[in-house]
């Protein structure tokens, strides 16, 4: 990819600061198809954040979080197929690692790498509306990578890790249900969830909260880094 395009793609990834915590808005103007520039992108954000304790929120459009990894890159052969793969290994650990909490925010849908986010972060909110997350790879013919599946038996209930391997996409309820929302709000009560939530993270002790999130996410985190990426050639 070219320097200009990106650039382009960078810009698309908004970081700002507000009343102590980070906000981190993934918003490409589409349906945020995460490749490899712009998961090294959130990547280098959660970089920015570390260097003090104020919580994180990771946000995207209203009407979609994300659409999951960017089928091009699948498409480009296995070069940039791998380093795709790579770069949304790097995002989960990021999260995992992150020394303060990282909340998510799906204002929409979230498929296959954006429903991986909201299963990495320390709390995990869904919006009310005709959405859908969940991991969706046997209907669209693909194999998950092995860490997602580490992720998500780690993380979601028995009816989450049958779910994988039958495509069946969860409603917001149905999502909160199974482990990828800890919370799902109204429309109009999603930002009041949000700051209330940002403040209760505010309010831990950040040496008490690193010690704990990196002592229950140690195993968790060593098995994603052990973990084999699949073989294009």
């Amino acid at each position: 990819m070219c320097q200009d395009a990106i650039e382009e793609e960078l810009a698309m990834i908004i970081h700002t600061k507000e009343d102590g915590a980070h906000i981190i808005t993934l918003d490409d103007g589409k349906v945020n198809a995460l490749n490899k520039e712009k998961l090294d992108g959130l990547v280098a954000k959660l970089a920015e954040c570390a260097t003090d304790f104020a919580p994180v929120a990771i946000r995207g459009r209203r009407g979609i979080f994300s659409a999951g990894f960017d089928l091009k890159g699948f498409a480009a052969g296995p070069e940039i197929a791998t380093a795709q793969l790579q770069a949304g290994k790097d995002a989960i650990l990021a999260i995992l690692r992150h020394p303060a909490p990282i909340v998510t925010l799906c204002e929409g849908h979230a498929y296959p790498m954006g429903a991986f986010l909201m299963l990495a972060s320390d709390r995990a909110i869904g919006t009310e509306g005709e959405f859908v997350t969940g991991m969706n790879e046997s209907a669209i013919g693909m194999a998950l990578p092995i860490y997602p599946m580490i992720l998500g038996a780690a993380r979601l209930n028995s009816t989450g890790r049958k779910a994988v391997a039958t495509s069946q996409l969860f409603s917001p309820h149905e999502a909160r249900e199974v482990g990828y929302f800890d919370h799902v709000a109204a429309p109009d009560k999603v930002e009041a969830l949000l700051e209330k939530i940002m403040g209760e993270m505010k309010g831990l002790n950040s040496g008490a909260f690193n010690a704990n999130k990196s002592a229950m996410n140690r195993q968790l985190i060593a098995d994603i880094e052990a973990s084999p990426l699949p073989d294009f050639g």
